[in-house]
């Protein structure tokens, strides 16, 4: 495991969901320090953990571990979206998307 991609990966995908150190740390049931060491590169989690923090980020290990992921990754608002987006009707899902590129299309003009 590259260890600052990692890092950089729980960085990015915690502010991009809203999360505080503090929060991700109780959840977790560890000291908000110790998940900031985890977030610093200064230790490396067990697998339970990494595993928990996967699953309360919404990622797969894999992606934890070795995405190279920038900082406009999805925000929890995209993410509401995408919620909302599913629990559709494929329908009304149909009708998002065409409403999507007609917004797209005229903004063109």
């Amino acid at each position: 495991m590259d260890i600052s991609d990692f890092s950089n990966n729980l960085r990015v995908l915690r502010t991009a969901r809203g999360y505080t150190q503090a929060y991700m740390g109780q959840k977790l049931h560890i000291q908000r320090q110790s998940y900031c060491n985890y977030e610093n590169g200064q230790r490396t989690p067990s697998l339970e953990i990494t595993s928990s923090i996967a699953e309360i980020l919404g990622v797969d290990l894999n992606t934890l571990i070795t995405a190279k992921l920038s900082p406009d990754v999805l925000t929890r608002e995209d993410l509401a979206i995408l919620e909302d987006y599913r629990s559709l009707s494929r329908k009304n899902q149909n009708k998002v998307r065409l409403l999507i590129n007609q917004l797209k299309t005229s903004s063109l003009e």
